[in-house]
């Protein structure tokens, strides 16, 4: 089952060749909300306001967006401003349960596509969970005719896989290695190794960490009520192949996830009746979500 629709665009570029840096979130951000809008990004001015360079500034914008931190008017989200702005639940990226939740808003928001097409549809029919550069191309080139939308260029498919590795997976350390190459909020959370094998082109062979992820139940549920929005019965085979897909969950592990939460939230009731498994939600508000999720960061 593939969890990329026939509508919505592919997007492979924008980052400039940079993958996201754990203090670009916050200092765009607080630019945004210093100058009131996101204009600022198109003008010389935000090269020195960043501390960056013209190129990074763009890149800076693009992760904003992949990671849904902008909503379509280009304004700062909600989920922005109870992390970073308004209530500032964890505006350094401290708890890793904010990293679950960037790994989640990632691949849910689709703005940069590698990231749901490898981590959910590239996976969804595969028995092995190694991969390769040429392998992932493959797909994403199938995945754009089938779309009927135009082709990407090598170079920018090339690139874009590129970063998508710089952002799980830490560089060989070595003297043209520098600490920037570190600094990928991403990369503690450990989702995917490099097995040290190369395939027949001599590219490396990674491994996707597919496995009992230790995932904060209040983020869970955060992420669960946010994928499926006023929804009061949730089948367990979407919830495998969206959140369970993008946090790189072992069904044993969103089994007893769902477990906990409906010993501990009498809101979410779990039948498996008849082969039938379902999670029901009894209450739903984007308040009662929030909450859930300030639950986590005062505790």
């Amino acid at each position: 089952m593939s969890v990329i629709t026939k509508e919505e665009h592919l997007r492979f570029s924008g980052h400039d060749t940079f993958h996201c840096r754990e203090q670009w979130i916050l200092k765009g951000l607080q630019l945004i909300e210093k100058q009131g809008n996101t204009e600022i990004f198109k003008s010389n001015s935000a090269i020195s306001e960043l501390g960056v360079g013209k190129n990074m500034v763009r890149s800076i914008y693009h992760w904003l967006k992949a990671f849904g931190f902008l909503n379509k008017e280009n304004e700062i989200s909600e989920i922005a401003n109870l992390l970073f702005i308004v209530d500032r639940l964890d505006p350094f990226l401290e708890k890793e349960g904010s990293l679950w939740l960037l790994q989640y808003l990632i691949c849910k928001n689709k703005y940069a596509s590698i990231y749901s097409l490898i981590f959910a549809d590239y996976f969804s029919d595969k028995a092995t969970l190694d991969f390769t550069e040429s392998q992932i191309i493959s797909h994403v080139n199938r995945k754009l005719k089938n779309k009927t939308q135009k082709a990407v260029t090598e170079k920018t498919l090339n690139s874009d896989y590129k970063v998508f590795i710089r952002t799980y997976v830490s560089p060989v350390k070595n003297e043209k290695t520098v600490e920037d190459d570190f600094n990928a909020p991403l990369l503690s959370l450990n989702l995917i190794t490099d097995t040290g094998r190369k395939n027949s082109l001599n590219q490396p062979v990674y491994h996707l960490n597919r496995v009992d992820q230790n995932v904060p139940k209040e983020i869970f549920i955060y992420c669960l009520l946010t994928e499926f929005e006023n929804e009061s019965s949730i089948n367990f085979d979407c919830l495998r192949i969206t959140i369970g897909a993008y946090l790189c969950l072992s069904n044993e592990s969103i089994e007893q996830l769902i477990e906990e939460i409906c010993e501990d939230q009498k809101e979410f009731v779990y039948k498996d009746d008849a082969g039938i498994r379902q999670l029901q939600v009894k209450k739903y508000s984007s308040n009662f979500k929030n909450e859930i999720l300030r639950s986590y960061y005062e505790n």
